[in-house]
């Protein structure tokens, strides 16, 4: 479904669930812990979490960015006797956990303990860790009767060396049907088998076409892949560069040697495509804008100051983010050696999952004028958070500072597509791409939608 949009009043801010807390990062922001902790000190009662409660409960009254949130007293009375009653380890990290969560702010967290002493080496001698197990490198669903349906291929994986694009779908695995079987699972189980028996022979429906592709499973450091940029041409004019994630230090250098690359091949459109993105590394989002403007992009706002100020420039070296402060102290920076500056037209494609830096992409391009946005409206998630230790070597992270647009856009009212398009698995299954059809469309002034992706 594709219906016209644009910013406006009435906008329902959206509470986001716990598992998005985490991605939003001013990367040389987060604090170290306050205190180690090795692993084998014994629960301490009442006295040990008194100490930690307290510190707890000072430290969002002092850094969280808006002091009128809640009423900080009223707050810590409602959960002090029962985080304060706990009577062991688990039972006083779930009820600061519940504290925390209480603010509803999007961000703020109780991590509580890190893992093993926040040592996550294995010691010298001890037992090894399991090699990975082979795989394709794909992200799909099941769609009874189809197979299938591939949603991503991960850059440099078997599946992209083997030609498997998003919009396939597996209809035979290794000569076994699993369009008509049991489902995922029975799917699943197909795949696992044949993955431990060396090359996979797949059967692929693409778009109107059938053909059979051999990929080789090899393991797949998902870690590494799950941020990468990857991209293509869409025509011989357009280009098409996905950014699922800022989390990962390089994303912002790898989106301007995937551009170049573009621009090289011809492209003087693109359709930037941000869906599935939730958010990661200030700076290195502060690199991808500097791909299409200069200058500040976003002032951070806490107790009603501007606390920083993100912007990116070019001096002797390339293409510098920066984080700076009021008082011009650089908090975070990350550089790009060769920076390329995009002179085309642009289309940014947004889903209703984005959050964070996800979101603020392209509330900055918006906000700079220089893309439009299709999609699904998102929630308005755009606070950076800080890690902070605690007195038992515990560590919470808080909303520090709540962001804005540089030209004075509204960040929090999330993005509003210029137009609102949704696009499902069935019509990925059906070789159709809405978001990216119609932003082909708008970019070529055309009076029809392209019934087609990719």
């Amino acid at each position: 479904m594709v219906a016209a949009a644009g910013r406006g009043a009435g906008v329902v801010r959206r509470f986001l669930p716990s598992r998005w807390l985490l991605v939003v990062l001013v990367g040389a922001m987060m604090s170290p812990w306050a205190l180690a902790f090795d692993g084998t000190q014994a629960w301490g009662g009442r006295p040990a979490a008194t100490r930690t409660f307290d510190a707890l409960v000072e430290l969002f009254r002092r850094e969280y960015w808006n002091p009128e949130h809640v009423d900080w007293d009223t707050w810590a009375g409602e959960h002090r006797e029962r985080v304060l009653g706990a009577e062991n380890r688990a039972a006083f990290d779930t009820a600061l956990r519940r504290m925390v969560r209480a603010l509803a702010d999007d961000h703020s967290v109780w991590t509580g303990l890190p893992p093993h002493g926040g040592d996550s080496t294995a010691e010298e001698g001890g037992p090894a860790l399991p090699a990975p197990s082979p795989r394709l490198g794909v992200q799909y669903q099941f769609v009874t009767g189809r197979g299938l349906v591939v949603e991503r291929v991960f850059p440099s994986t078997p599946a992209a060396l083997a030609g498997l694009q998003r919009g396939d779908v597996i209809v035979a695995i290794g000569g076994t049907d699993v369009a008509h079987g049991g489902g995922l699972a029975d799917a699943n189980a197909v795949m696992r088998e044949a993955l431990g028996a060396g090359p996979v022979r797949l059967l692929v429906e693409r778009r109107r076409a059938s053909l059979v592709l051999e990929v080789a499973p090899a393991p797949v450091a998902f870690a590494d892949v799950a941020s990468a940029p990857y991209g293509a041409l869409l025509d011989p004019s357009t280009g098409y560069l996905a950014v699922p994630s800022f989390n990962a230090a390089g994303v912002g250098e790898a989106v301007h040697a995937r551009l170049r690359e573009l621009v090289d091949e011809g492209a003087v459109n693109l359709v930037l495509d941000l869906r599935g993105n939730l958010g990661g590394r200030l700076v290195e989002l502060g690199l991808l804008l500097g791909a299409f403007t200069e200058g500040e992009w976003a002032e951070a706002i806490a107790k009603d100051q501007v606390a920083w100020r993100g912007r990116y420039d070019r001096d002797a070296g390339g293409g510098v983010a920066r984080l700076v402060g009021d008082d011009g102290a650089v908090l975070a920076e990350a550089r790009v050696a060769q920076p390329v500056r995009w002179r085309g037209r642009v289309v940014v494609i947004v889903g209703a999952e984005n959050a964070s830096a996800g979101e603020i992409a392209a509330l900055a391009l918006q906000d700079h004028g220089v893309a439009a946005v299709v999609g699904e409206p998102t929630a308005g998630n755009v606070e950076a958070i800080r890690g902070f230790g605690l007195p038992d070597g515990s560590r919470v992270l808080i909303a520090v500072a709540n962001l804005r647009g540089a030209r004075g856009l509204d960040f929090d009212a999330g993005v509003i597509p210029d137009v609102l398009v949704t696009t499902t698995v069935g019509d990925l299954a059906r070789g159709v791409d809405p978001a990216v059809a119609e932003a082909r469309r708008l970019l070529g002034a055309l009076p029809f939608t392209p019934d087609r992706h990719f």
